[in-house]
């Protein structure tokens, strides 16, 4: 666990993160984080919401050119909705193996994680379709 100072808005972070799935914006916490911390800036946030993920205490996940975060540091992928932008968690043992074994060819790198995102329609933006193979635990 990383040598850190656990800050007033840093536990507060941490606790709005923990446990949640659904992998918010800066400005999600922002707004969650302000109901307890009345005085806190978005900057803060931001600033703290970076270093958290710096010191491994969180992961960044970057969707469209948009950060998000989430408190779910175990090997894992995304699904991903085009149309609302949902974002799930989709955990394979096998295509984590595959990447990284893969990745090992590769020269020049060392290769240390892999994700890998999957974009499609989720079932309330298929319209409700039931054939969607993948029912999210969301």
């Amino acid at each position: 666990m990383a040598q850190i100072k656990y800050t007033n808005q840093r536990v507060e972070i941490l606790d709005f993160l923990k446990g949640n799935t659904t992998h918010p914006t800066v400005e999600q916490v922002y707004e969650a984080v302000k109901k307890k911390l009345s005085r806190i800036s978005k900057a803060t946030v931001y600033q703290n919401m970076k270093f958290l993920a710096e010191k491994g205490l969180i992961q960044e996940v970057n969707i469209k050119g948009v950060s998000r975060f989430e408190p779910n540091l175990e090997p894992h992928h995304h699904l991903i909705c085009r149309k609302c932008g949902k974002i799930f968690d989709f955990e394979s043992k096998e295509l984590t193996e595959y990447s990284l074994r893969i990745a090992k060819k590769l020269k020049g790198m060392t290769i240390e994680a892999s994700n890998t995102n999957f974009y499609g329609l989720c079932k309330k933006c298929k319209g409700g379709n039931k054939s969607f193979a993948f029912e999210p635990q969301n």
